[in-house]
């Protein structure tokens, strides 16, 4: 039977062998985790002092925000007054947790405060003018923006003609020309003037690190406040996908150990429901369990539920709303499942090889789905790419995702004379667009691609930390590597390749045999010699392998967990053979 599958490009991250050996000299530690320390940029002892033990102490002065103490001047005057404080969050997972961190301190301050979270659909992101008329109408005196508000200088303009201050608090990119909104306080670490040592924050980093000034500006305990909210800031910055380096790092670290302890009813359905109730966390946990129930609120229906499992202090609405969130996610995987099918479909026409940036779109599809589907065509295409929903007016809204090599943000930016918004970073933004222009924008950012992408930056390439004998890979050393976590953006699980391993045994598994197992053949490692590795989502290339044939595995390690039992697995991420 013909193979089906393509090795990707296997890419061996270079190592300065100094800084290694003085790692491993100073510190003790295992060559393999010192080359790992190194290869992420941590190559003085120092460095790996503060990377190994992220320490909360070691977070940074809140007030180097930008406009932090006005901010809090601003916010101790409306807590004193007794002012109307409406709080404006986003739909996604970092902006519905910013939200509710934010309403959770400020009533805990004993603030009059009051929270929206925009409908997709029906709202649109960031605030809009609708918004603010309703804020005039309902008597509130101050808004803050949390996760959005960076670009919107014409409505922080007509909130204060109108007598409401607004304090924006984002973390998106400021506007190209510098201008900032006339707020009472602009608090975003990407400002040019910022100060702010560390910029990669997420909206709820943001949140949670002014939220902090304001509690020590107002003579409360700094060490209650990050207990109460930690849980709340690890998995807005998990499921934005910021790098999980300094003080992210440092937030997720000891977030997800108050993630495992929290008393907070919604979050514990939350775990619950995803299945993760009474089990150790990794970012891994908040990824693939919590966000994406709480991610379906507002692609499916309405964002309000997660807003509200959040928030929520009884057990039984917590439950409730935890079973309406499951339900919601299961919709979006089969919604996803087909929007993703078609566009493939669309793809198939194209002459991927000469087309640097992808561009499809689709009446029927569903804008709360076509992030996840660009994340998808990236990850099997490796190129930028954009999918846009076309709704019955005639208008779309898309999703950008894109590789390292390419910034879609500025890209999109140039293409903004046939755009009606957009807006995001580097490696991701969103836009909305006239569906007249989509072929436009397509043959545009595709030219832009072309002269910035080469043939090489456009192949499937896995970064692999080193080659390893397998029998290397010991409980011991695992202790060690588990001092490198969280993993996520910016510090990835480190990948491993071992040449010539025999395959003792391979089949499917999955409710559609769509994964695959295989037993390797690992003298050593253990009693009986084997280790498993599943390699998920490839079960159509069963019949092509058989047990006795030795292949190069590209995979990470792992500790499974079953039955109480531990046992060393190594996730497959690819393999070679000099047949295929």
């Amino acid at each position: 039977m013909t193979r089906t599958h393509v090795p990707k490009r296997w890419r061996f991250i270079e190592v300065d062998r100094s800084a290694e050996s003085c790692l491993i000299d100073e510190l003790g530690l295992h060559p393999i985790m010192a080359r790992l320390l190194v290869q992420r940029g941590i190559d003085t002892v120092g460095a790996a002092d503060l990377f190994l033990n992220p320490s909360l102490d070691r977070l940074h002065d809140p007030f180097l925000l930008p406009d932090a103490g006005k901010a809090c001047d601003r916010l101790k005057l409306a807590i004193a007054g007794g002012e109307k404080i409406l709080v404006h969050g986003d739909y996604d997972g970092d902006g519905v947790t910013s939200a509710a961190l934010w309403t959770r301190c400020l009533k805990a301050l004993g603030a009059d405060v009051d929270v929206f979270v925009p409908h997709r659909k029906r709202d649109g992101y960031d605030m809009r003018m609708g918004f603010v008329e309703r804020a005039r109408d309902a008597g509130v005196r101050l808004i803050v923006t949390t996760d959005c508000g960076i670009q919107r200088c014409g409505e922080v303009e007509q909130a204060g003609a109108w007598g409401i201050d607004v304090i924006v608090t984002d973390h998106h990119t400021p506007n190209s020309d510098g201008s900032l909104p006339n707020a009472v306080a602009v608090v975003n670490p990407h400002r040019r003037d910022s100060k702010y040592p560390f910029a990669d924050l997420a909206g709820v980093g943001v949140a949670f690190r002014l939220c902090e000034a304001l509690t020590r500006h107002l003579g409360h305990s700094v060490d209650s406040y990050r207990n109460s909210f930690l849980d709340l800031a690890a998995i807005g910055t998990i499921t934005d996908v910021v790098p999980l380096i300094d003080e992210n790092r440092i937030i997720v670290r000891h977030g997800l150990r108050a993630l495992e302890n929290t008393k907070k009813p919604g979050l514990r359905a939350l775990l619950a429901a995803a299945g993760y109730d009474g089990r150790t966390l990794d970012s891994r946990s908040v990824s693939h369990g919590l966000g994406p129930r709480l991610n379906a609120a507002s692609r499916i229906d309405e964002t309000q539920y997660a807003l509200d499992i959040l928030l929520t202090k009884d057990a039984e609405i917590a439950s409730s709303l935890a079973r309406k969130l499951n339900d919601l996610n299961a919709q979006r995987r089969e919604d996803q499942t087909r929007v993703q099918e078609e566009a493939f479909a669309q793809l198939a026409q194209l002459d991927v090889a000469e087309t640097r940036c992808l561009v499809v779109s689709g009446e029927n599809w569903s804008s709360g789905i076509v992030g996840l589907v660009a994340s998808k065509i990236v990850e099997r295409f490796h190129r930028p790419c954009i999918v846009i929903a076309i709704n019955d007016d005639g208008n779309g809204k898309g999703s950008a995702r894109s590789i390292p090599t390419f910034n879609i943000y500025e890209a999109i930016h140039a293409c903004k004379d046939l755009l009606v918004e957009y807006g995001g970073h580097s490696h991701a933004a969103g836009i909305s667009i006239n569906g007249a222009n989509v072929a436009d924008l397509a043959h545009q950012i595709n030219q832009i691609a072309m002269m910035t992408l080469t043939d090489e930056d456009c192949v499937p390439t896995l970064d692999i930390a080193m080659e390893v004998d397998p029998t290397q890979l010991n409980f011991e050393l695992m202790r060690q590597l588990a001092q490198l976590e969280p993993h996520g953006a910016g510090n990835p699980t480190p990948r491993f390749v071992s040449r010539d391993v025999t395959i003792q045994d391979v089949v499917t598994m999955g409710k559609e045999q769509q994964h695959l197992r295989f037993k390797l053949a690992v003298a050593g490692l253990n009693r009986w010699d084997t280790v498993d590795a599943p390699w998920f989502f490839r079960g159509e290339l069963v019949s092509s392998l058989s047990a006795g044939e030795p292949l190069d595995f590209c995979f990470q390690p792992s500790i499974n967990v079953y039955n109480g039992n531990s046992s060393i697995q190594f996730i497959v991420d690819d393999v070679n053979a000099p047949a295929w």
